[in-house]
């Protein structure tokens, strides 16, 4: 079988553009397919959650048991202030902490809410933010938990007066991330690369093959000398006699005019100077 420049990567950039079409559509099914029964799909209503959950956006719940809820957690909770049945907040505080705040003076060169004496750390929230339009020191009831909603500028929540800690039993589930979240994120990025790789082997064996088919190129060869032909030697038998073929050497006569050198002793010609 001949074999082809670029035959072998673009055989390779083939599978990878397959390999990653299949895991990013591997993870867009995994995405649709409805999370364990222990969850509860819902969705955020209004803009009280942002930066974190925008309206709309699919939310999953699990139950809550009694006693189990922490600072920071998301959840569904009956609250006084809300005109809908539930509303998410966030559970800044717990019963028997003392949560503050005092828009007037900073902590640690930036606006924070006070709890138990110690800053408290909210990276959920803008940093541009204020994280109360409000002053306030509450010391919650046990039993109770202190909620507010992530945008702090356009929600209502513990932190006003008129409404106060809530009691722990009016949270009815806790909002969690989405179960495949992690794993939805990493496909995706492997699947990206993937088909990424595949793309360059594809450009790559492109090339080899163009090289290949271009013609090669013929190096310049040095033109010889024309050969100088010799005289024509005479044919066999012209000049007849023995030799033919060979040529007499010619030898010089004297002319009449010319003066011949007497022959010294031993057949010496002496020429004069």
């Amino acid at each position: 079988m001949e074999h082809r420049p670029g035959r072998r990567r673009g055989i390779a950039a083939i599978v990878l553009l397959v390999l990653g079409a299949v895991i990013l559509g591997g993870v867009t099914v995994a995405k649709a397919v409805n999370p364990p029964s222990r969850y509860t799909e819902g969705k955020q209503v209004g803009w009280t959650m942002t930066p974190t959950y925008t309206n709309g956006e699919s939310i999953y719940l699990e139950p809550v048991a009694k006693g189990k809820l922490q600072r920071g957690d998301v959840v569904l909770a009956s609250v006084p202030w809300s005109l809908q049945k539930t509303q998410m907040n966030r559970v800044v505080a717990v019963g028997g902490d003392r949560i503050q705040y005092k828009p007037s003076s900073k902590v640690a060169g930036q606006y924070r809410l006070v709890l138990n004496g110690m800053p408290l750390d909210e990276p959920y929230l803008e940093q541009w933010k204020n994280p109360s339009a409000v002053a306030f020191n509450v010391k919650v009831p046990k039993g109770y938990v202190f909620l507010m909603a992530d945008n702090r500028m356009n929600s209502d929540g513990s932190q006003y007066a008129n409404n106060g800690p809530v009691p722990a039993a009016e949270v009815t589930a806790r909002v969690v991330p989405y179960p495949m979240a992690k794993l939805a994120v990493w496909g995706q990025l492997a699947g990206a690369l993937v088909i990424l790789l595949g793309g360059v082997l594809a450009g790559v064996a492109r090339r080899a093959r163009g090289r290949a088919g271009r013609p090669a190129a013929v190096p310049t060869a040095a033109v010889p000398a024309a050969a100088i032909p010799s005289p024509a030697a005479p044919e066999p038998g012209e000049g007849g006699g023995e030799g033919a073929g060979e040529q007499a050497p010619v030898v010089a006569q004297p002319g009449p005019g010319d003066a011949q050198a007497p022959a010294g002793p031993g057949g010496r010609a002496d020429v004069p100077s």
